[in-house]
């Protein structure tokens, strides 16, 4: 009977554990993983004892007579610092580390000793020609493959005009995207390198010139917007080291003729910004407006989300303290019965005689939208617009300004960036909350020409207007504009609203839905109507 636990039989290509451990330490495939795991890993806070082991595996080049270990080790880090084009600072200070203590028996000085770091410096920069031309030579030969490819396919399509479409996203299309990654990985990750003066500045230059100049016979600017990319971003990273007095001759050149490209047709609208953006890069001494995007340590992002707590804590805590400071308006509510006229002192003089009919058409109007419903209407408010009108002729505006926020001293034209800047985030974000600061971030007298951008900017959309409205109607009702500021705002958009009703004939109707955000009285808003020509405007009031 036969067993019926017999043994399994063994395999002669088993897997065994003995073997595999027994194999060579120093292998190119031994390397490769543990370098790649090791760089895998690598962040700020481990950067130290990483690195150590990084440099360990280089250092066993000195058992070869060829440096593959050293060569394999400088070959891993150029691809994941061209991959990770974020961290390429970092994989910066690794090579600078390995350039200082890599040592290289082979290489004295005049006393005998070891110089380190030669044989490192000359593999690196001998990486960066061999990417930098490859890359060039792949982009054209990708350009020359696809224009050729696009003619017989458009020559196709004209002999069977049945309609097919083109396939847009075709191998030679990932190709060429992969291309430009790595072109501009490369460029950064050589920009990172100068910095820490792995690369020398004669290198620099000559990367510059490859990209900005053709080399032929007639001299001409290229028009290769890839090339123009990677110089954008080549000097982003490196251009403040490079901006010496020994080379500003030769800045000077590039920018010049960078200059010249931002002009020429051939440039595209993007490549010509980009351009822009480099030449006020410089021309700011290389501060930037916007902080670089570079590695943070978790203590950092744990520093920064506490601060951004804190803030809106602060915040949320100022609200709440000045909405129980804020005071009343109007003065209270009238005795039932009263008449809300009488109460009122007379502030309009004879010019309230020729209205007439229209006042009193006003005074009966109510809101019908309903996020128009809770503003106030115009006889409840008349007795607190007429005052807040004599205190502001009887005070000087600086004692008006008293009860707004303190802002510092700026000039019309940095106001009327700020306000252009706020307006377009505004367009964007559309948070009342936020627009709420537009008032009490600028000076009083600055108030009138934030009206009038608001109001020009919102009279052709009829959801930018009930915005624009309710944000009126909230700095109304929390005393962040006054009234008069408001009038002096609006005077300038309804001048014009004849010649913009041309382009938006519903410019009446949105002008007068934003005109009853603010705390207009009837004689206001009929002064304000009277700007115009047209009745359109006081026919939608009523």
């Amino acid at each position: 009977m036969p067993d019926p636990f017999a043994s399994l039989r063994r395999s002669a290509n088993r897997w065994d554990r003995s073997l595999f451990s027994s194999s060579d330490s120093d292998s190119p495939d031994v390397v490769d993983r543990k370098v790649r795991a090791s760089l895998n890993k690598l962040t700020i806070e481990k950067f130290d004892s990483l690195s150590d082991q990084i440099i360990t595996w280089a250092n066993k080049f000195g058992k070869e007579n060829d440096g593959r270990t050293l060569r394999q080790v400088i070959r891993l880090v150029f691809e994941n610092a061209i991959d990770q084009a974020l961290r390429s600072e970092m994989y910066a200070r690794l090579c600078r580390k390995m350039v200082e203590e890599i040592k290289d028996d082979g290489t004295k000085n005049a006393e005998g000793e070891p110089v380190g770091g030669q044989l490192v410096r000359r593999y690196i920069i001998n990486w960066c020609q061999e990417n930098f031309e490859r890359g060039r030579a792949t982009k054209e030969a990708i350009a020359t493959t696809t224009t050729s490819k696009a003619v017989n396919v458009g020559a196709a399509i004209e002999k069977k005009g049945d309609g097919e479409e083109i396939v847009l996203y075709s191998e030679e299309y990932y190709a060429a995207q992969k291309a430009k990654r790595h072109g501009l990985g490369l460029v950064k990750f050589m920009g990172e390198l100068f910095k820490q003066q792995v690369l020398t500045e004669r290198i620099m230059h000559e990367c510059v010139k490859n990209l900005l100049l053709n080399h032929g016979e007639d001299k001409k600017l290229l028009m290769n917007h890839e090339d123009i990319e990677s110089l954008c971003v080549l000097l982003t990273t490196a251009g403040q080291s490079m901006d010496t007095t020994k080379a500003r001759a030769h800045m000077d050149v590039y920018f010049s003729r960078m200059k010249e490209l931002t002009k020429s047709p051939k440039v595209s609208s993007r490549m010509q910004f980009m351009l822009q953006d480099i030449i006020e890069l410089r021309e700011r001494k290389w501060v930037s407006r916007v902080a670089p995007a570079v590695p943070t340590t978790l203590a950092q992002i744990h520093e920064a989300a506490a601060r951004g707590r804190a803030a809106q804590e602060e915040a949320h805590e100022g609200q709440k303290a000045k909405s129980r400071r804020r005071p009343r308006r109007g003065g209270g509510r009238l005795k039932s019965g009263q008449n809300s006229n009488k109460s009122a002192p007379n502030t309009s003089g004879p010019h309230s005689s020729v209205h007439a009919g229209e006042k009193n058409k006003l005074e009966s109007v109510q809101p019908t939208n309903s996020s128009e419903q809770n503003m106030p209407n115009a006889n409840s408010t008349s007795e607190a617009t007429s005052k807040e009108m004599s205190k502001r002729k009887l005070f000087s505006p600086d004692q008006t300004s008293a009860k707004f926020k303190p802002v510092k001293r700026m000039t019309r034209k940095i106001a009327s960036k700020k306000i252009e800047k706020n307006i377009k985030k505004f367009s964007t974000v559309r948070n009342l909350d936020e627009a709420e600061v537009y008032f009490t971030q600028l000076p009083v007298k600055y108030h009138p020409l934030l009206v009038d951008k608001l109001v020009s900017f919102a009279v052709k959309s009829e959801a930018d207007a009930q915005l624009v409205a309710k944000l009126f109607f909230r700095a109304s009702t929390k005393d962040l504009c006054m009234t008069a500021d408001f009038e002096s705002g609006f005077t300038g958009p309804i001048e014009s609203l004849n010649d913009v009703a041309v382009a938006a004939p519903m410019a009446f109707k949105l002008m007068a839905t934003m005109m009853k955000g603010p705390a207009f009285d009837a004689e206001q808003r009929v002064r304000l109507a009277s700007k115009t020509s047209s009745a359109k405007l006081l026919g939608f009031l009523s």
